[in-house]
Parts: C-alpha cells; sequence; structure tokens
C-alpha cells in the first residue's frame, strides 16, 4: 500500500536496518527470501582513522577487482574510504596490470584524494645458472659428489641441517658414500617429521653439525658437487662452513634442476620424484638424504650423456647454454611493487606492462630485471610481499645476501603479522617470534642502507569481514591457487591507529616511522600524474590524414566516375572536415586496417553505431552500408539517379 511504499522510499544505499520476518521461498525470484514483519534503522559505528591529522599514514600496497580472482572491493569504496579517513594519497597495485588506473583516476578527482598508479610486479632474473663458479673441468674425467641435506626447516638463517647424505661418482660408478645424522639440539616440527621420517629418537645421540660439515668437506676434496635444486643444498652448506669456522672454499657445482629444464625444455615440472620416472630411476623414498641422492647420482649420468650429445664437454661450457631469450621461462618469479613517480615513468609502467604480455609472458606476466633496470626512470620499486625476493633471502638465508639482495630496491615492504600467518601455518617460519625477528632485520637493513621501510597492507578489501566474499574467489580456482593450502590472511584497508598497533612489538617510535613518515616519505616523491588526458588525445600515425582522403575519394571515383555527383561530393567533404578536423582520421586508418586484415584471415566483421551512417567509413571498406538516399548506379557509364524525395 501507500503508506508501506513510502518506508521503503526512505530506505537508502548504505543504511543499516534490522529486518525481522519468516524467511520463505519466493517462486517469482526462486530464492529465498524475508517477508519483513518491521524493519527498524540501527547505527553502526564505522571504524575511523584516529590519527591527529598531518600524521596519517598512506597505504602503498592495494588491490582492487582488476587483480584477476583476488580482490573483491570496488576502486571507488577503497578511494572513498582513504579520503574519509584523511589519508593524502592512496595507491592502486594490481597483479600486472593497469586496467584499474581509469576508474581509480575518476576515484580521485571524485573525492578529492592523490593516486599513485603502480603494479605488483613478477619479477625474473633473466636467467638461473646451470653451473656455479665454473672452472675448466672434463666431465668424462671428473669426480662427482651428489649431495642432499634434510634439515629443521626451509631457513638457512633460523633451520639446521639434521642429516646429510652423498654418494661419489667417477666413470659412471659409486665409489664412496656419506650419510650422517647431525643434532640439531631442539625437537623436529610434525610437518619435518612427516615428510622426511626423522624423528626426534634417530637424533639424540647424534654428532654436532660442525662436526659433520668439517668431515664432509674433507669427502668433498676436489670434487664437483651435485644437487637437485642446489641454490637450496649449497645455502645450507656455505652456512654450516661458516658456522663450523671454515674459510674461503667454493665448489664448483652443478645443479641437477637447472640442467633438467634446458636439457627438457617441453616437460611441465622439474622435481626428481618427475624426473626418476621420466628416466625409469627407481626412488625408493623421496625426502631421505641418502635415496635422494642415489637417485640424483643416477640421473646425473642421463643429463651428462644428453649434455654431450648437445656439445657440453667441460663444466664452464653449461652456462654458455643458456637461451637468454627464453630462460625467462626458467626463472621462479617474485613479487615486487613498481610505482609511477611521474608521466614519464607512468609511461615507462605502460611499456614493461606491454612486454611482459606480449614478449614475456609464461603462465604469468613476467618483467625481466634487464627490462625493469632498461626503463626504471621516473619509477619507485619495492620490495614487495613475502612472494619477494628480499623478504624470502631474509627469511631463507643469511642478513649479508639479503643486503646484496635489498641494493636493487628503492623502498623495503613490510606487513603486519598477519598478513604472514600463512607462513607459519604452512612451517616455512616457526613461529610469530620467529617472524617479529625478521622484520626488525628488515628494518635494520634499512637503517643500514639508508632505505625507507614501510608498512604496507596488501590490501584485498575494504573491511575485515569482507574475507568471506575473497575466500569465495580464491575456493572458487581450488588446487590452482597455492592459495587454497592454508586460512586465507587478514588483508583488509587498515587506518593509521590500526596499523601502529600492528608494530607496536617493535616500539612507538620505529612504528611511526615505518607506518606514517615513510610512507608519506615515499607519497610525497609522486608527482602529478595523469592515467587520462583531459583534452582529447588521438593516436598518431604518421600521414593518417592524407592516407583517409586517398582512399576515400579513390573509392568514390571507382564507383562514381571522374565526375563525382553533387550529393556525393558535398557529403565527402563535410564528413572529411568533421573527421580530419577532430583528430579522428587515424580511428578511421586504424579500423580500416583492422576490418581489411579480419577479412583476409577469413572473419566477418559486423560494423554498428555511428560508422553505419559515415560515407567516409563506406568509402574506406569499414562498412558495407552506403548512408546516401537510395540510388541506381550503371557500373560501366556511372549513370546515376538518386531517389532524395
Amino acid at each position: 500500500d501507500k503508506e508501506d511504499a513510502e518506508r521503503m522510499a526512505q530506505l537508502k544505499k548504505g543504511m543499516w536496518v534490522k529486518v525481522r520476518g519468516s524467511v520463505q521461498n519466493d517462486t517469482f525470484v526462486r530464492a529465498l527470501v524475508v517477508m519483513a514483519q518491521d524493519i527498524n534503522e540501527v547505527y553502526k559505528e564505522s571504524r575511523k582513522d584516529t590519527a591527529p591529522e598531518g600524521e596519517k599514514r598512506v597505504e602503498l600496497h592495494l588491490h582492487t577487482p582488476m587483480s584477476q580472482m583476488d580482490a573483491v572491493t570496488p576502486i571507488d569504496q577503497l578511494v572513498g574510504q582513504a579520503a574519509k579517513w584523511g589519508h593524502s594519497a592512496v595507491a592502486i597495485t594490481d597483479h600486472a596490470v593497469a586496467q584499474g588506473f581509469p576508474e581509480a583516476y575518476a576515484a580521485g578527482k571524485k573525492h578529492g584524494i592523490k593516486i599513485i598508479y603502480g603494479v605488483e610486479a613478477n619479477l625474473v632474473d633473466d636467467g638461473s645458472p646451470i653451473a656455479y663458479a665454473e672452472q675448466h673441468i672434463p666431465l668424462d674425467d671428473a669426480t662427482y659428489v651428489v649431495f642432499d641435506v634434510e634439515t629443521t626447516g626451509l631457513s638457512t638463517a633460523y633451520d639446521t641441517i639434521i642429516e646429510l647424505a652423498a654418494v661419489k661418482m667417477k666413470e659412471g660408478k659409486v665409489i664412496d658414500k656419506f650419510e650422517r645424522f647431525a643434532n640439531p639440539h631442539k625437537p623436529l616440527s610434525a610437518k619435518i617429521i612427516e615428510l622426511t621420517h626423522i624423528t626426534d629418537d634417530m637424533l639424540r645421540d647424534a654428532p654436532e653439525v660442525d662436526e659433520v660439515i668439517t668431515e664432509f668437506r674433507e669427502f668433498i676434496g676436489d670434487a664437483i658437487v651435485v644437487a637437485h635444486n642446489a641454490s637450496f643444498d649449497m645455502g645450507f652448506l656455505y652456512t654450516a662452513y661458516e658456522k663450523a669456522g671454515i674459510q674461503g672454499v667454493v665448489h664448483p657445482v652443478i645443479d641437477t634442476l637447472e640442467l633438467s629444464r634446458f636439457l627438457n625444455p617441453t616437460l611441465k615440472s622439474h622435481r626428481l620424484n618427475t624426473l626418476c620416472k621420466r628416466y625409469g630411476i627407481e626412488l625408493t623414498q623421496h625426502h631421505r638424504a641418502i635415496y635422494d641422492t642415489e637417485a640424483t647420482g643416477e640421473l646425473l649420468l642421463h643429463l651428462l650423456k644428453e649434455s654431450k650429445e648437445k656439445g657440453i664437454h667441460y663444466h664452464d661450457e653449461f652456462n654458455q647454454h643458456i637461451d637468454k631469450n627464453e630462460s625467462y621461462k626458467k626463472s621462479r618469479p617474485y613479487h615486487c611493487t613498481i610505482l609511477a613517480m611521474d608521466n614519464e615513468g607512468l609511461k615507462n609502467l605502460f611499456k614493461l606492462i606491454s612486454i611482459a604480455h606480449t614478449q614475456t609472458y609464461y603462465r604469468v606476466p613476467r618483467i625481466r630485471r634487464s627490462d625493469l633496470i632498461k626503463y626504471r626512470k621516473g619509477l619507485i620499486v619495492g620490495s614487495g610481499c613475502s612472494n619477494g625476493e628480499l623478504f624470502e633471502t631474509m627469511m631463507n638465508k643469511s642478513p649479508e645476501e639479503a643486503e646484496k639482495v635489498a641494493k636493487f630496491y628503492d623502498y623495503i615492504e613490510v606487513h603486519p603479522k598477519p598478513v604472514y600467518a600463512p607462513l607459519i601455518e604452512g612451517g616455512t617460519i616457526h613461529d610469530e617470534r620467529n617472524l617479529e625477528d625478521i622484520i626488525r632485520k628488515l628494518v635494520k637493513l634499512g637503517k643500514r642502507l639508508e632505505k625507507p621501510v614501510v608498512a604496507t597492507g596488501n590490501v584485498h578489501y575494504l573491511h575485515e569481514n569482507d574475507s568471506v566474499f575473497r575466500q569465495i574467489l580464491v575456493g572458487s580456482q581450488g588446487g590452482a591457487n597455492p592459495l587454497n593450502r592454508y586460512k586465507l590472511p587478514a588483508v583488509h584497508f587498515r587506518t593509521t591507529n590500526e596499523m601502529l598497533k600492528e608494530f607496536d612489538f617493535l616500539g612507538p617510535d620505529i612504528a611511526k616511522e615505518i607506518v606514517v613518515t615513510n610512507s608519506q616519505k615515499i607519497a610525497n616523491m609522486i608527482g602529478d600524474v595523469k592515467p587520462i588526458k583531459d583534452e582529447l588525445y588521438t593516436p598518431k600515425i604518421e600521414g593518417s590524414d592524407e592516407e583517409v582522403t586517398n582512399l576515400t575519394y579513390e573509392m568514390a571515383h571507382k564507383i562514381y566516375g571522374e565526375e563525382l555527383p553533387e550529393i556525393v561530393k558535398a557529403r565527402i567533404e563535410k564528413e572529411l572536415k568533421s573527421i580530419l578536423g577532430n583528430g579522428f582520421g587515424v580511428i578511421y586508418l586504424i579500423s580500416a586496417k583492422l576490418v581489411k586484415k579480419s577479412l583476409a584471415d577469413g572473419y566477418l566483421v559486423g560494423s554498428r553505431g555511428s560508422v553505419g551512417s559515415s560515407l567516409v567509413a563506406t568509402f574506406m571498406e569499414i562498412t558495407e552500408v552506403n548512408p546516401l538516399p537510395p540510388h541506381y548506379i550503371c557500373p560501366n557509364c556511372k549513370n546515376v539517379e538518386f531517389f532524395d524525395d
């Protein structure tokens, strides 16, 4: 009735209401609906940014629904919320794309807030080496030590070796074996016991790691060291050497993982168990060091035979065969954040995104480090999330190695602890104390290198309870998305006060520095960037206007003869004046080329809209519609009769 209609009209978008009624299946809308008996407006306390004016943070790592199947909150809401909280700026950093920029630009103008245009990129090295510490050693005569380590976890900084095994090979035969447990002096995690089948009892009376590693150094002698995914095992080996006081030892190394990638480019997986199946090698118990080394040793013989067929006879010849053009496929992508400082930087960002999608796309759009260096002018590069190489290096390797990696970046990113939660759940980081230690080390590293450390939120939605929507998006991808292995982290848009609270373990001064001071510092380095021009900004092709004119008149004369009928002549002049005068000649030329190419490839093109009423478009063969009044024409003598009444 009228009264109900008036009440319903009072409902506004964004209003909170409490509804009471029975739930019924509505046959009209085919869904469950609440048959409301009463509706009351309720007040919902919204989150507020309580930081004083001028002391509010800037979010520099934020995803919109343009991050495919990963983020859920519309751009306007995110930008509007940043403005409502009094933030001076907000960054848009979608995965690998820039499609969110136009909407963000409009939202920035609407809400009166500066937009920082960026991208979360997949950064890859130009190639991973097959051989390390190359030496001119003939492969046929060499002695090889194929080794494997089992450890308490994945980090050389926080974990230790619990088993070290190796086989020594010469001329295709095993000539010696090495197998030792080492005492970690701490209980193993359930995950490691399950993975390695090594128990605390097996390690209780084992010798010290230093003792085992000293013995192993003697066992290797001057042999070529071989491992599957060598960077991991060699990382633990060299860290253990350092702790045992063994100085200056550098072994020549072959990585069977990278060697297989070179020799078997069509294989999707190069894991040890997959390769053992391919080469018919028996792998009795994967993730026990001695069995893995025996299998890797056998695999090495197959790979060396295939290498010889490709003309590789010496250890220092492996890396010469890496295809620099294809190597981006083999490198593991690391995440990093790239922000445009000015319009030149924006153009360079667009170039990088284009290259990643058209030249170096492999599973994901990849940006080569060499391309980023080439187009770095006007860009600020941040170290990214837990998938970034700096965080991973600090988590898994030594602070010295992390320092080398950090030099590439302009600022260092750290996230709140709940954002890193899946790393603890997955056993990559042992506990919260461990995580705090990594963040502290990153802060110290920033101080040492004089690079700003910035707290960013890796935002994927606005409010904490919006996580359920992201869960649906990510869950729908099943096993294809590694995020489905663990509970999704809390990645909502945090206020300044919420972010300061997340970093209170660093003390109030450092928390304020990384949350407020440094985020504002980066935002202030960014000028006025415009992804959308204020005036009409048509593309340019040299001589496009002349080509459009020539094509139009050529076809007009071909149809209507040397002397064009007045109606045709007047119409062409009127249209060309309008088209060329407004800078649309190039658009017509592009359209003509697209249609011609499409038809040549056998695809029909249906034109619609204003093109159908353009005679120039007809003569340029963009459309088959002739918009002139109906007329007869003789194809031979060109006599024409128009019906214009």
